[in-house]
Protein backbone atom coordinates (compact mmCIF):
# COMPACT_ATOMS: atom_id res chain seq x y z
CA UNK A 1 0.00 0.00 0.00
CA UNK A 2 1.21 3.39 -1.17
CA UNK A 3 0.60 6.29 0.97
CA UNK A 4 -0.83 9.30 -0.89
CA UNK A 5 -0.30 13.09 -0.16
CA UNK A 6 -3.99 13.89 0.23
CA UNK A 7 -4.35 10.75 2.65
CA UNK A 8 -0.91 11.83 4.96
CA UNK A 9 -2.29 15.35 5.15
CA UNK A 10 -5.78 13.91 6.33
CA UNK A 11 -4.77 11.86 8.77
CA UNK A 12 -2.35 14.89 9.50
CA UNK A 13 -4.72 17.36 10.42
CA UNK A 14 -7.34 15.39 12.29
CA UNK A 15 -4.61 13.84 14.30
CA UNK A 16 -3.26 17.30 15.45
CA UNK A 17 -6.76 18.32 15.81
CA UNK A 18 -6.17 15.68 19.17
CA UNK A 19 -2.68 16.18 19.88
CA UNK A 20 -2.19 20.02 19.33
CA UNK A 21 1.60 18.86 18.52
CA UNK A 22 3.07 19.21 14.77
CA UNK A 23 3.15 16.25 13.10
CA UNK A 24 4.35 15.11 9.86
CA UNK A 25 4.16 12.37 7.47
CA UNK A 26 7.01 11.02 5.32
CA UNK A 27 6.67 7.64 2.38
CA UNK A 28 8.39 5.09 2.02
CA UNK A 29 11.43 7.29 0.48
CA UNK A 30 11.20 9.69 3.80
CA UNK A 31 9.59 12.79 1.80
CA UNK A 32 7.47 14.63 3.88
CA UNK A 33 4.10 14.15 2.18
CA UNK A 34 2.15 15.19 4.76
CA UNK A 35 2.51 17.79 7.67
CA UNK A 36 0.53 20.43 9.90
CA UNK A 37 3.76 22.86 8.79
CA UNK A 38 3.04 23.03 4.92
CA UNK A 39 6.18 24.61 4.21
CA UNK A 40 8.14 21.26 5.23
CA UNK A 41 5.88 19.66 2.21
CA UNK A 42 8.25 17.71 -0.37
CA UNK A 43 10.94 17.99 1.88
CA UNK A 44 13.74 14.75 2.20
CA UNK A 45 13.80 13.97 5.82
CA UNK A 46 16.99 12.19 6.27
CA UNK A 47 16.16 10.92 10.35
CA UNK A 48 12.46 9.34 8.24
CA UNK A 49 15.06 7.61 5.77
CA UNK A 50 16.88 6.18 8.76
CA UNK A 51 14.39 4.69 10.51
CA UNK A 52 12.90 3.13 6.99
CA UNK A 53 16.18 1.34 6.86
CA UNK A 54 16.64 0.37 10.53
CA UNK A 55 12.93 -0.56 10.95
CA UNK A 56 12.87 1.44 14.45
CA UNK A 57 12.22 4.45 16.14
CA UNK A 58 14.40 7.42 16.07
CA UNK A 59 14.48 10.21 18.64
CA UNK A 60 16.13 13.63 17.54
CA UNK A 61 17.37 16.51 19.81
CA UNK A 62 17.92 19.87 19.41
CA UNK A 63 21.56 19.00 19.61
CA UNK A 64 21.63 16.47 16.45
CA UNK A 65 19.53 18.51 13.68
CA UNK A 66 22.08 19.66 12.09
CA UNK A 67 23.31 16.21 11.34
CA UNK A 68 20.49 15.22 9.86
CA UNK A 69 19.09 16.67 6.64
CA UNK A 70 15.28 18.33 6.79
CA UNK A 71 15.10 16.92 10.77
CA UNK A 72 13.68 18.23 13.52
CA UNK A 73 13.85 17.88 17.39
CA UNK A 74 11.09 15.26 17.77
CA UNK A 75 10.56 11.41 17.50
CA UNK A 76 10.08 9.22 14.29
CA UNK A 77 8.06 5.80 14.63
CA UNK A 78 7.73 3.43 11.45
CA UNK A 79 4.04 3.40 9.75
CA UNK A 80 3.70 -0.37 9.53
CA UNK A 81 1.27 -2.20 6.94
CA UNK A 82 0.61 -5.59 6.51
CA UNK A 83 4.60 -6.48 8.22
CA UNK A 84 6.39 -4.01 5.75
CA UNK A 85 6.93 -0.35 6.50
CA UNK A 86 5.59 1.98 4.19
CA UNK A 87 6.77 5.42 5.48
CA UNK A 88 7.05 7.20 9.29
CA UNK A 89 5.48 9.03 11.00
CA UNK A 90 7.05 11.99 12.67
CA UNK A 91 5.77 13.98 15.79
CA UNK A 92 7.82 17.82 16.21
CA UNK A 93 9.13 18.80 19.96
CA UNK A 94 11.69 17.65 22.39
CA UNK A 95 11.71 13.53 22.61
CA UNK A 96 11.40 13.31 26.43
CA UNK A 97 8.35 16.20 25.30
CA UNK A 98 6.68 14.05 22.95
CA UNK A 99 7.62 10.02 23.36
CA UNK A 100 4.72 9.44 25.83
CA UNK A 101 2.43 10.26 22.62
CA UNK A 102 4.24 8.13 19.98
CA UNK A 103 3.13 4.40 20.59
CA UNK A 104 -0.42 6.00 20.13
CA UNK A 105 0.14 8.55 17.32
CA UNK A 106 1.70 5.39 15.44
CA UNK A 107 -1.19 3.01 16.05
CA UNK A 108 -3.69 5.83 14.88
CA UNK A 109 -2.11 6.49 11.91
CA UNK A 110 -1.51 2.70 11.25
CA UNK A 111 -5.11 2.16 12.12
CA UNK A 112 -6.40 5.03 9.70
CA UNK A 113 -4.08 3.49 7.13
CA UNK A 114 -5.99 0.19 7.86
CA UNK A 115 -9.63 1.40 7.28
CA UNK A 116 -8.69 3.15 4.29
CA UNK A 117 -7.06 0.18 2.34
CA UNK A 118 -10.50 -1.63 3.65
CA UNK A 119 -12.58 1.07 2.23
CA UNK A 120 -10.85 0.46 -0.93
CA UNK A 121 -10.77 -2.83 -1.57
CA UNK A 122 -15.16 -3.00 -0.64
CA UNK A 123 -15.06 -0.27 -3.80
CA UNK A 124 -12.49 -2.53 -5.61
CA UNK A 125 -14.65 -5.56 -5.03
CA UNK A 126 -18.22 -3.61 -5.83
CA UNK A 127 -16.44 -2.37 -8.91
CA UNK A 128 -15.37 -5.27 -9.93
CA UNK A 129 -18.56 -6.88 -9.37
CA UNK A 130 -20.46 -4.18 -11.41
CA UNK A 131 -18.03 -4.44 -14.37
CA UNK A 132 -18.75 -8.20 -14.91
CA UNK A 133 -22.82 -7.77 -14.14
CA UNK A 134 -22.53 -4.87 -17.83
CA UNK A 135 -20.09 -7.49 -18.85
CA UNK A 136 -23.50 -9.78 -18.17
CA UNK A 137 -26.34 -8.18 -19.16
CA UNK A 138 -24.46 -6.72 -22.45
CA UNK A 139 -23.60 -9.79 -23.97
CA UNK A 140 -19.39 -9.30 -23.70
CA UNK A 141 -18.88 -12.55 -22.44
CA UNK A 142 -15.30 -13.25 -24.59
CA UNK A 143 -14.79 -16.24 -26.80
CA UNK A 144 -14.51 -18.60 -23.76
CA UNK A 145 -17.65 -18.80 -21.99
CA UNK A 146 -15.80 -21.13 -18.84
CA UNK A 147 -13.82 -18.07 -18.33
CA UNK A 148 -16.17 -15.84 -17.73
CA UNK A 149 -18.12 -18.29 -15.17
CA UNK A 150 -14.94 -18.05 -13.47
CA UNK A 151 -14.88 -14.60 -12.96
CA UNK A 152 -18.70 -14.54 -11.80
CA UNK A 153 -17.29 -17.29 -9.14
CA UNK A 154 -14.83 -14.83 -8.46
CA UNK A 155 -16.96 -11.85 -7.39
CA UNK A 156 -19.57 -14.26 -5.89
CA UNK A 157 -21.89 -15.30 -8.25
CA UNK A 158 -22.78 -18.48 -10.41
CA UNK A 159 -24.26 -17.53 -13.27
CA UNK A 160 -24.97 -20.95 -14.63
CA UNK A 161 -27.84 -20.60 -12.58
CA UNK A 162 -30.92 -19.80 -14.97
CA UNK A 163 -32.40 -16.68 -14.52
CA UNK A 164 -34.59 -13.73 -16.28
CA UNK A 165 -34.47 -10.08 -16.29
CA UNK A 166 -35.99 -7.13 -14.56
CA UNK A 167 -35.63 -3.75 -15.55
CA UNK A 168 -35.90 -1.05 -13.07
CA UNK A 169 -36.92 2.26 -14.43
CA UNK A 170 -36.82 4.86 -11.06
CA UNK A 171 -38.93 8.19 -12.91
CA UNK A 172 -36.41 11.38 -13.10
CA UNK A 173 -33.75 9.31 -10.79
CA UNK A 174 -30.59 10.62 -12.30
CA UNK A 175 -32.58 14.42 -12.74
CA UNK A 176 -32.76 13.96 -8.71
CA UNK A 177 -28.90 12.90 -8.68
CA UNK A 178 -28.24 15.98 -10.43
CA UNK A 179 -29.84 18.41 -8.82
CA UNK A 180 -27.83 17.20 -5.30
CA UNK A 181 -25.13 17.40 -7.38
CA UNK A 182 -25.64 21.00 -8.17
CA UNK A 183 -27.07 21.46 -4.73
CA UNK A 184 -23.68 20.51 -3.12
CA UNK A 185 -21.77 22.38 -6.34
CA UNK A 186 -20.08 19.67 -7.53
CA UNK A 187 -18.34 19.11 -4.29
CA UNK A 188 -17.03 15.87 -2.54
CA UNK A 189 -19.96 15.99 -0.67
CA UNK A 190 -22.33 15.79 -3.88
CA UNK A 191 -20.80 13.14 -5.40
CA UNK A 192 -21.00 10.94 -1.71
CA UNK A 193 -24.47 11.83 -1.66
CA UNK A 194 -25.44 10.81 -5.22
CA UNK A 195 -23.46 7.58 -4.60
CA UNK A 196 -25.69 7.33 -1.10
CA UNK A 197 -28.84 7.46 -2.73
CA UNK A 198 -27.79 4.71 -5.80
CA UNK A 199 -26.88 2.61 -2.64
CA UNK A 200 -30.22 3.59 -0.91
CA UNK A 201 -32.22 2.25 -4.04
CA UNK A 202 -29.86 -1.27 -4.40
CA UNK A 203 -29.69 -1.64 -0.78
CA UNK A 204 -33.79 -1.40 -0.80
CA UNK A 205 -33.88 -4.00 -3.83
CA UNK A 206 -31.34 -6.26 -2.01
CA UNK A 207 -33.23 -6.29 0.84
CA UNK A 208 -36.24 -7.92 -1.22
CA UNK A 209 -33.93 -10.84 -1.45
CA UNK A 210 -31.72 -11.00 1.81
CA UNK A 211 -32.72 -15.07 1.73
CA UNK A 212 -31.92 -15.64 -1.45
CA UNK A 213 -27.82 -14.02 -1.91
CA UNK A 214 -27.46 -15.15 -5.52
CA UNK A 215 -30.15 -12.77 -7.21
CA UNK A 216 -27.77 -10.18 -8.97
CA UNK A 217 -29.09 -6.41 -8.58
CA UNK A 218 -27.51 -3.62 -10.10
CA UNK A 219 -27.55 0.11 -11.43
CA UNK A 220 -27.04 0.38 -15.08
CA UNK A 221 -26.69 4.00 -15.45
CA UNK A 222 -29.34 7.04 -15.97
CA UNK A 223 -32.84 5.99 -14.20
CA UNK A 224 -32.21 2.27 -14.58
CA UNK A 225 -31.17 -0.43 -12.39
CA UNK A 226 -31.83 -4.46 -13.08
CA UNK A 227 -32.52 -7.64 -11.27
CA UNK A 228 -30.88 -10.77 -12.50
CA UNK A 229 -33.82 -12.92 -10.60
CA UNK A 230 -33.30 -16.69 -10.29
CA UNK A 231 -36.31 -18.88 -12.18
CA UNK A 232 -37.28 -22.13 -11.73
CA UNK A 233 -37.15 -24.00 -15.23
CA UNK A 234 -39.92 -26.76 -13.64
CA UNK A 235 -42.35 -23.90 -13.81
CA UNK A 236 -44.85 -23.12 -16.56
CA UNK A 237 -44.45 -20.22 -18.69
CA UNK A 238 -47.07 -18.80 -17.17
CA UNK A 239 -46.45 -19.89 -13.47
CA UNK A 240 -42.89 -18.30 -14.28
CA UNK A 241 -44.73 -15.06 -15.56
CA UNK A 242 -47.17 -14.44 -12.63
CA UNK A 243 -44.29 -15.13 -10.26
CA UNK A 244 -41.84 -12.41 -12.07
CA UNK A 245 -45.38 -10.07 -12.06
CA UNK A 246 -45.23 -10.50 -8.37
CA UNK A 247 -41.39 -10.49 -7.56
CA UNK A 248 -41.74 -7.28 -9.63
CA UNK A 249 -44.98 -5.98 -7.65
CA UNK A 250 -43.09 -6.40 -4.14
CA UNK A 251 -39.80 -3.99 -5.82
CA UNK A 252 -41.97 -1.18 -7.03
CA UNK A 253 -43.97 -0.79 -4.33
CA UNK A 254 -40.71 -1.28 -2.24
CA UNK A 255 -39.12 1.58 -3.73
CA UNK A 256 -42.36 3.57 -4.28
CA UNK A 257 -43.52 3.34 -0.37
CA UNK A 258 -40.05 4.07 1.24
CA UNK A 259 -38.56 6.33 -1.38
CA UNK A 260 -41.50 8.01 -2.64
CA UNK A 261 -39.82 7.08 -6.61
CA UNK A 262 -42.54 6.42 -9.43
CA UNK A 263 -41.38 3.32 -10.42
CA UNK A 264 -41.83 1.18 -14.08
CA UNK A 265 -40.43 -1.94 -14.90
CA UNK A 266 -40.04 -4.44 -17.90
CA UNK A 267 -39.77 -7.87 -17.36
CA UNK A 268 -37.74 -10.05 -20.03
CA UNK A 269 -38.17 -14.19 -20.86
CA UNK A 270 -35.77 -16.69 -19.61
CA UNK A 271 -33.54 -17.94 -22.63
CA UNK A 272 -30.93 -20.67 -21.53
CA UNK A 273 -27.31 -20.72 -21.26
CA UNK A 274 -25.11 -17.63 -20.14
CA UNK A 275 -25.71 -15.51 -23.38
CA UNK A 276 -29.23 -15.29 -22.63
CA UNK A 277 -29.23 -13.16 -20.12
CA UNK A 278 -28.66 -10.20 -22.54
CA UNK A 279 -31.38 -11.05 -24.42
CA UNK A 280 -33.60 -11.23 -21.43
CA UNK A 281 -32.19 -7.88 -20.43
CA UNK A 282 -32.63 -6.76 -24.08
CA UNK A 283 -36.27 -7.95 -23.63
CA UNK A 284 -36.70 -6.48 -20.81
CA UNK A 285 -35.65 -2.72 -21.56
CA UNK A 286 -37.46 -3.17 -24.79
CA UNK A 287 -41.14 -3.71 -22.46
CA UNK A 288 -40.13 -1.30 -20.40
CA UNK A 289 -39.05 1.42 -23.27
CA UNK A 290 -42.02 0.69 -25.17
CA UNK A 291 -45.04 0.18 -22.75
CA UNK A 292 -43.92 3.27 -21.09
CA UNK A 293 -44.27 5.37 -24.27
CA UNK A 294 -47.61 3.30 -25.32
CA UNK A 295 -48.88 3.03 -22.15
CA UNK A 296 -47.17 5.45 -19.85
CA UNK A 297 -44.94 4.88 -16.52
CA UNK A 298 -45.76 3.49 -13.17
CA UNK A 299 -47.07 -0.04 -14.08
CA UNK A 300 -45.24 -3.39 -14.69
CA UNK A 301 -44.65 -4.68 -18.43
CA UNK A 302 -44.12 -8.21 -19.80
CA UNK A 303 -42.22 -8.76 -23.35
CA UNK A 304 -44.65 -11.25 -24.39
CA UNK A 305 -47.86 -8.63 -23.20
CA UNK A 306 -46.04 -5.70 -26.07
CA UNK A 307 -48.44 -6.59 -28.84
CA UNK A 308 -47.89 -4.44 -31.72
CA UNK A 309 -45.70 -2.45 -29.29
CA UNK A 310 -43.11 -5.01 -30.00
CA UNK A 311 -43.83 -4.46 -34.49
CA UNK A 312 -43.56 -0.80 -33.76
CA UNK A 313 -39.88 -1.15 -32.32
CA UNK A 314 -38.57 -2.55 -35.06
CA UNK A 315 -40.17 0.23 -37.31
CA UNK A 316 -37.87 3.25 -37.86
CA UNK A 317 -39.47 6.44 -37.03
CA UNK A 318 -39.53 7.98 -40.72
CA UNK A 319 -41.23 5.09 -41.87
CA UNK A 320 -43.69 5.14 -38.96
CA UNK A 321 -44.31 9.00 -39.93
CA UNK A 322 -45.30 8.52 -43.61
CA UNK A 323 -47.45 5.60 -42.74
CA UNK A 324 -49.22 7.88 -40.45
CA UNK A 325 -49.47 10.92 -42.67
CA UNK A 326 -50.93 8.39 -45.32
CA UNK A 327 -53.19 7.68 -42.93
CA UNK A 328 -54.71 9.68 -40.02
CA UNK A 329 -52.66 13.13 -40.65
CA UNK A 330 -54.01 13.93 -44.28
CA UNK A 331 -57.04 13.27 -46.21
CA UNK A 332 -56.60 11.20 -49.82
CA UNK A 333 -57.09 14.30 -51.99
CA UNK A 334 -56.05 17.23 -50.10
CA UNK A 335 -53.09 17.13 -47.78
CA UNK A 336 -53.73 20.49 -46.00
CA UNK A 337 -56.32 19.12 -44.36
CA UNK A 338 -55.87 17.21 -41.26
CA UNK A 339 -57.74 14.74 -38.80
CA UNK A 340 -58.87 17.05 -35.87
CA UNK A 341 -58.65 15.59 -31.86
CA UNK A 342 -62.47 15.03 -31.38
CA UNK A 343 -62.36 12.41 -34.31
CA UNK A 344 -59.12 10.55 -33.32
CA UNK A 345 -60.35 10.37 -29.94
CA UNK A 346 -63.89 9.11 -31.29
CA UNK A 347 -61.65 6.07 -33.48
CA UNK A 348 -59.06 5.30 -29.95
CA UNK A 349 -62.19 5.15 -28.08
CA UNK A 350 -64.07 3.00 -30.91
CA UNK A 351 -60.96 0.43 -31.03
CA UNK A 352 -60.81 0.26 -27.30
CA UNK A 353 -64.41 -1.24 -26.91
CA UNK A 354 -64.23 -3.90 -29.57
CA UNK A 355 -65.95 -2.13 -32.32
CA UNK A 356 -69.04 -1.88 -30.45
CA UNK A 357 -71.23 1.40 -31.64
CA UNK A 358 -73.18 0.97 -28.25
CA UNK A 359 -70.32 0.87 -25.65
CA UNK A 360 -68.38 3.35 -27.60
CA UNK A 361 -71.58 5.55 -27.58
CA UNK A 362 -71.48 4.86 -23.58
CA UNK A 363 -68.04 5.37 -23.18
CA UNK A 364 -67.75 9.05 -25.13
CA UNK A 365 -70.93 10.15 -23.89
CA UNK A 366 -72.47 10.82 -27.46
CA UNK A 367 -75.53 9.55 -29.37
CA UNK A 368 -75.40 6.56 -31.50
CA UNK A 369 -75.60 8.88 -34.47
CA UNK A 370 -72.78 10.95 -33.58
CA UNK A 371 -70.71 8.52 -33.13
CA UNK A 372 -71.84 7.23 -36.49
CA UNK A 373 -71.51 10.12 -37.74
CA UNK A 374 -67.48 10.63 -36.89
CA UNK A 375 -66.94 7.27 -38.14
CA UNK A 376 -68.48 8.38 -41.51
CA UNK A 377 -66.16 11.37 -41.10
CA UNK A 378 -63.00 9.32 -40.48
CA UNK A 379 -63.54 7.37 -43.65
CA UNK A 380 -64.33 10.80 -46.20
CA UNK A 381 -61.15 12.71 -44.31
CA UNK A 382 -58.66 9.44 -44.64
CA UNK A 383 -60.21 6.66 -47.14
CA UNK A 384 -60.37 4.05 -44.79
CA UNK A 385 -63.31 2.65 -43.23
CA UNK A 386 -63.10 1.77 -39.05
CA UNK A 387 -66.06 -0.81 -39.83
CA UNK A 388 -64.01 -2.39 -41.84
CA UNK A 389 -61.07 -4.75 -40.62
CA UNK A 390 -58.66 -4.28 -42.75
CA UNK A 391 -59.11 -0.53 -42.85
CA UNK A 392 -59.40 -0.66 -39.07
CA UNK A 393 -55.90 -2.45 -38.92
CA UNK A 394 -53.98 0.54 -40.97
CA UNK A 395 -55.79 3.20 -39.04
CA UNK A 396 -55.14 1.09 -35.37
CA UNK A 397 -51.72 1.11 -36.20
CA UNK A 398 -51.75 4.38 -37.07
CA UNK A 399 -52.88 5.55 -33.63
CA UNK A 400 -50.37 3.48 -31.72
CA UNK A 401 -47.70 5.09 -33.86
CA UNK A 402 -48.89 8.15 -33.09
CA UNK A 403 -48.77 7.54 -29.18
CA UNK A 404 -45.40 5.45 -29.37
CA UNK A 405 -44.07 8.78 -31.67
CA UNK A 406 -44.97 11.05 -28.41
CA UNK A 407 -47.38 13.42 -30.10
CA UNK A 408 -50.70 11.45 -28.64
CA UNK A 409 -52.50 13.57 -26.17
CA UNK A 410 -55.01 11.39 -25.19
CA UNK A 411 -53.15 8.06 -23.17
Amino acid sequence: MKITHKLAQDIVDKTMSILERNINIMDGKGVIIGSGDKSRLNQFHEGADQVIKEGKKLEIYSKDINHLMGAKPGINLPIEHNNKIIGVVGITGEPNEVSPFGEVIKMTVEMMLQQEFLLKEIQLEQQARGNFIHDLISGRIGNDPDLFVTRGQIVGYDILIPRAALVIDIYQFEKTAKQSLQAFKGSKEGEIHLQRLKNDVLKTIQRIFVDTPQEIVSYTGGDRFVVLKIINLKDSDEILRNKLFRIGKRIKNTISQQMKFKVTIGIGEYHKDIRGINKSFKEATQALDVSTKLEGAGDIYHVDNLGVGKLLAEIKGESQQEFMEKTIYFTKNNKEKKINETLLETLKAFFDNNLSISKTAQVIYAHRNTLLYRLRRVKEITGLDPKKFDDAVQLRMALKMRVYQGSDKFK
